[in-house]
């Protein structure tokens, strides 16, 4: 099991959703990250290349 830890520039990050969305994006990376964060899944997707993330997350 691997631990969640937030950076103070994800946090910021959040402050640009609105609370409930937060809350969702909170609970989807605390469930579906823990075990096997590297595993693609339905959910969970690797993305080519680019500077701004090396995943994709979906929370459906």
């Amino acid at each position: 099991m691997f631990q969640i830890d937030f950076t103070p520039d994800a946090l910021e990050d959040l402050q640009l959703f609105r609370a409930f969305e937060q809350r969702q994006i909170i609970e989807a990376i605390e469930t579906q990250l823990p075990y096997q964060p590297t595993q693609p899944t339905r959910n969970r997707k690797q993305l080519r290349p680019n500077a701004l993330a090396e995943w994709e997350l979906r929370n459906r």
